[in-house]
């Protein structure tokens, strides 16, 4: 009989690993025994983050980096759909959020992450400008801006995002993540914080909501 922890360390193990069918068979376990979403989504994290180090550390290379990405995938798309279908319609704050380069995987992670905590997300997709989300913020009530920066080429690119989507709404607030910025950036461009992952936008959100 698996017990909770057990089987969330076998889920991190199984992104650190790099194998897909693994991730998918604990996955598809951690959901049917009754496993939060949310407890599911930060073993994946953890997972990553540690690929991350490795790599950081010359351990890793990056085509193992992208096969562990791809792996989180794997169990990400088993568990957001769980998430979606039981979003709450009184939900706390509309966010929006988009990468600004080709991944996705920190994006759906803190849009699980987001969605689970009882927020409405709205998906901007990836390779993000200005035009995207000025289109986005017109059409719909915004309350949050979450941008991720994975590139340092494209944090200028983050800089005209923020300083376009301020003139829209002087109200939005904006967050950035990614491992090309941090505190210090977020402030030189115009964010209102730095998130450094998927529980940090969580806080972050919350910490807004609860000011309103």
């Amino acid at each position: 009989m698996w017990r909770t922890m057990d089987i969330l360390e076998e889920l991190k193990k199984s992104i650190i690993e790099q194998d897909s069918k693994k991730s998918k068979i604990l996955t598809e376990k951690s959901l049917n025994m009754g496993i939060n979403t949310n407890d599911i989504i930060n073993a994946i994290t953890e997972g990553l983050r540690y690929v991350g180090d490795l790599f950081d550390k010359g351990e890793l290379f990056l085509p193992e980096v992208i096969r562990a990405a791809n792996t989180a995938k794997t169990s990400l798309g088993l568990v957001l759909p769980i998430i979606s279908k039981s979003e709450n319609k009184n939900y706390k704050a509309v966010i929006a959020i988009g990468s600004l380069g080709p991944h996705d995987i920190g994006k759906s992670i803190v849009s699980a992450m987001l969605i689970a905590n009882n927020f409405k997300v709205i998906d901007i997709g990836i390779n993000i400008n200005p035009e995207i989300v000025e289109k986005i913020l017109k059409e719909n009530k915004v309350d949050i801006l979450a941008l991720s920066i994975l590139l340092t080429s494209d944090i200028e690119k983050a800089e005209r995002i923020i300083s376009s989507a301020r003139k829209i709404s002087n109200k939005l607030k904006i967050m950035i993540g990614g491992v090309a910025v941090n505190e210090e950036i977020a402030k030189k461009i115009g964010a209102d914080a730095y998130g450094k992952d998927a529980n940090d936008a969580v806080k972050i959100a919350n910490n807004w909501v609860e000011k309103w």
